[in-house]
């Protein structure tokens, strides 16, 4: 059984470009360089804590072979069928699985493991480049994903320097959260990095992450300052510990 012990709220000083959180083999930062997630502890989802996640091949089934007991929710549509799709999470004869359900592709799914004692969530968001991403919140990184409509499938998104693209939620020195704004165009993903002075007031940064034509890698742009000197209860520096992109529903693992 897994413990619900809520979002992440400690807050790292960090100067990486990883500001944001994504380790460039994930990081979206404000400062500079990301991180990657899947085979390293500073790279996995593991984050400086201990969660390790990893990702295995994707298999492609009929939306009726969701696990029975998943946790599942309606998303945005995610093989661009114009029909909304399903998010589950689910354990598997011990396995810990996440998945897409879709009305035109069929199901598929990737499986994970993480050392945090907290159950997942998973969100989704297709951003303004066309991008189908789902994001997997383990408690102290977030890991993204994208779904591939080409041998239809959920793969996982590597950084720039090989490794699964994450955003730290504040257990590294590269990142606390993560954000998307909507602009003319669509979502822009952000990483969002948000550190204190002596005087305890914060600043806020965050660097945007772009994923590639072919959705396969996901690259960080420039970071920049959004807020200096704010409270720690101001609504940026509340905004810089986020875990989901628009405001689709979670599918929640079972507990």
């Amino acid at each position: 059984m897994r413990i619900d012990m809520g979002p992440a709220r400690t807050l790292v000083l960090t100067s990486v470009l990883a500001l944001a959180a994504c380790g460039d083999g994930g990081a979206a930062t404000a400062t500079g360089t990301a991180k990657d997630t899947t085979t390293t502890p500073a790279a996995t989802p593991s984050t400086s804590a201990t969660t390790t996640d990893t990702t295995s091949t994707s298999t492609a089934a009929a939306p009726a072979d969701i696990p029975a007991g998943a946790g599942t929710a309606t998303t945005v549509d995610l093989d661009g069928d114009g029909a909304p799709d399903t998010l589950w999470l689910a354990d598997v004869d011990g396995t810990r699985e996440l998945g897409v359900a879709t009305t035109a592709h069929g199901t598929s799914s990737v499986e994970f493991t993480s050392a945090a004692p907290q159950s997942a969530v998973a969100s989704a968001a297709v951003l303004a480049s066309g991008a189908p991403t789902v994001l997997l919140n383990t408690g102290r990184s977030v890991q993204l994903y994208v779904y591939r409509v080409e041998n239809p499938g959920l793969v996982p998104v590597d950084g720039v320097t090989g490794g699964q693209y994450s955003f730290s939620l504040g257990f590294t020195d590269y990142g606390t959260g993560l954000t998307c704004e909507e602009q003319s165009d669509g979502l822009h993903l952000y990483g969002e990095n948000a550190t204190s002075d002596e005087a305890s007031t914060w600043t806020v940064e965050r660097t945007e992450v772009t994923v590639s034509a072919e959705h396969s890698v996901a690259q960080n742009g420039e970071p920049e300052t959004v807020g200096t000197g704010l409270a720690n209860d101001d609504p940026q520096v509340e905004a810089a510990r986020g875990t989901t992109c628009g405001d689709a529903a979670q599918a929640a693992e079972p507990m």
